[in-house]
């Protein structure tokens, strides 16, 4: 059976080496997106979850593809590298995609021009990716993007561990894994958005009004009860979080459905 597998990649892998986009080139900017892990390229599968991101308002769009099955990142890496991009275009990933897009621009450099955008990314998941090496240079001339909705815990992890609060943040971003990692209603220019820039990369908090820890209170109808559980947990866990978190004007101000499957 891992005979069988290992030939089955092997196959898509060297299908996808020759895929390189090509149309659409004179139509002006484009928007190069990197699927995320759904599948997209291996054993036949077709996925295009992320030009969906941001309500499509990215596209015109062009996937690079590859296999996005979280084992074959470097053969992302070398599609992108194959890429044709030009000033005025925007490279856009999603989850998966954003780490394959942090490791090609850990050893590429993109023509002058050209955005990236990358949703379900912050600066303390970038510090790990440069700590291993694949992360976006902090000193990267393109303007970068990141953007996380907050208590997404495949991007916004408590990272005080000493707080008190710590276990409790730490269960609150597990639970906000299955339910705010979705950019398909972020809005990037909602004013209700914390905003934090380093050099040429921005990063984009999107609050999250509802706490993720009491959703599934709210599943069963018990919003009340879940409302008191967020009022009284909300600092304990936000003591475990060094970025900076939404104002209470721009809590009052943020849009549910932006996070909100």
């Amino acid at each position: 059976m891992k005979g069988q597998l290992a030939a089955v990649f092997a196959l898509v892998t060297a299908l996808f080496a020759t895929v390189i986009p090509t149309h659409a080139r004179a139509d002006g900017p484009i928007t190069y997106t990197v699927e995320p892990w759904d599948l997209d390229g291996a054993f036949g599968i077709v996925q295009t979850r992320t030009q969906l991101q941001l309500g499509g308002s990215m596209c015109p769009c062009e996937k690079v593809p590859y296999p996005a099955d979280g084992l074959h990142n470097q053969e992302g890496v070398d599609a992108l590298a194959r890429v044709p991009f030009k000033t005025g275009d925007t490279l856009m990933g999603f989850s998966l995609g954003t780490q394959v897009i942090s490791m090609f621009l850990a050893t590429h450099t993109l023509p002058a021009g050209v955005k990236v955008v990358l949703l379900g990314d912050t600066f303390w998941r970038n510090d790990q990716f440069l700590a291993q090496g694949t992360g976006v240079p902090l000193n990267i001339a393109n303007q970068v993007t990141m953007v996380a909705n907050e208590y997404d815990g495949w991007s916004d992890q408590p990272d005080i561990t000493s707080s008190s609060g710590y276990s409790l943040a730490q269960q609150n971003a597990n639970a906000g894994m299955f339910r705010f990692h979705n950019y398909v209603k972020a809005r990037l220019n909602d004013p209700a958005n914390v905003v934090t820039a380093k050099g040429n990369i921005t990063a984009i908090l999107i609050p999250t009004q509802k706490l993720p820890l009491n959703g599934s209170m709210r599943d069963r109808g018990e919003n009340a009860q879940a409302d008191a559980l967020d009022a009284q947990q909300r600092a304990q866990i936000d003591s475990a979080y060094s970025r900076p978190a939404p104002t209470p004007a721009q809590l009052a101000a943020a849009t549910p459905q932006q996070v909100e499957r």
